[in-house]
């Protein structure tokens, strides 16, 4: 079945509300102002840097530090997509509110694509006003453009799709608790491949397989950036990440929607 889109609208306001009432949202914004106000303190510094040899300017300091402080930032935001997602579609299948609402005229794609928008509202919340906040405070500090980091929380966003999508298809077969430990286990060595390859490390079979093929969490963000790190970008290096981007995002939709249509939800076992 198609997705209908009243019902979408209301699920997926109904998924909000669910997902703003779990109690990892206090901690959420609770982390959000500690963390602006973090960067407010480091970065208040002066525009120049006295040495024994003069000036030194520190345009490429904040740059290279907005790097790696929005590159932290746009992975923690990535892993809270995870982990807000992670039980936000299985806990309606242990409590039976989806079997109730699924005995309604309402596909389950609308159902689990609602579930997920809801879900993810939290998490591109957080990544608007930590990063967004973050890359205000550095630009306006450091003397750095503001596009780059607009651009860095869209890379943001959409890796916050594709890792809150496959929280939900993990959860539909596995614990909780391996779910849990999965995203965040899974994110942290994607963004070390790409970290790797960003450094000009020497990559491993497994790693390099990691970094090519796999979700650009890192990646995008460097490539964003790029403004601020006056690194210049490759266009074949951009267009593949780009593309990897695009893939991943549309594709963990896709298969959530798919296996959760497929799913046989009335033998479901609460977990």
């Amino acid at each position: 079945m198609a997705v209908e889109a009243r019902p979408l609208g209301l699920l997926a306001f109904e998924g909000l509300r669910d997902a703003a009432r779990r109690r990892v949202v206090p901690a959420v914004v609770g982390l959000c102002l500690l963390t602006l106000a973090m960067v407010n303190s480091c970065s208040q510094c002066s525009s120049v840097i006295e040495t024994n040899g003069g000036q030194l300017e520190t345009l490429a300091v904040f740059g290279w530090a907005g790097v790696v402080t929005l590159g932290m930032l746009a992975l923690w935001c990535v892993i809270l997509a995870g982990l807000v997602a992670a039980d936000h579609l299985s806990s309606t299948l242990e409590d039976g509110s989806a079997l109730l609402v699924l005995s309604r005229p309402v596909s389950r794609r609308t159902f689990a694509l609602a579930r997920l928008l809801g879900s993810l509202a939290i998490s591109f919340a957080a990544a608007i006003l930590v990063l967004g906040g973050a890359g205000l405070l550095l630009a306006v500090r450091g003397d750095l453009p503001l596009f780059p980091a607009f651009m860095a929380i869209g890379a943001t966003m959409v890796n916050c799709i594709v890792v809150a999508a496959l929280a939900m298809v993990s959860s539909l077969f596995l614990p909780r608790l391996a779910t849990f430990l999965w995203i965040m286990g899974g994110v942290s060595v994607v963004a070390l491949a790409n970290l790797m390859s960003a450094s000009g490390a020497t990559l491993g079979s497994v790693l390099g397989l990691l970094d090519e093929m796999g979700p650009p969490f890192l990646s995008a963000i460097v490539l964003a950036l790029s403004g601020w790190s006056g690194q210049p970008v490759d266009g074949d290096l951009l267009m593949g990440v780009l593309a990897r981007l695009l893939i991943w995002s549309v594709g963990s939709v896709l298969t959530l929607l798919f296996l959760f249509d497929q799913r046989e939800l009335s033998h479901y076992e609460p977990r």
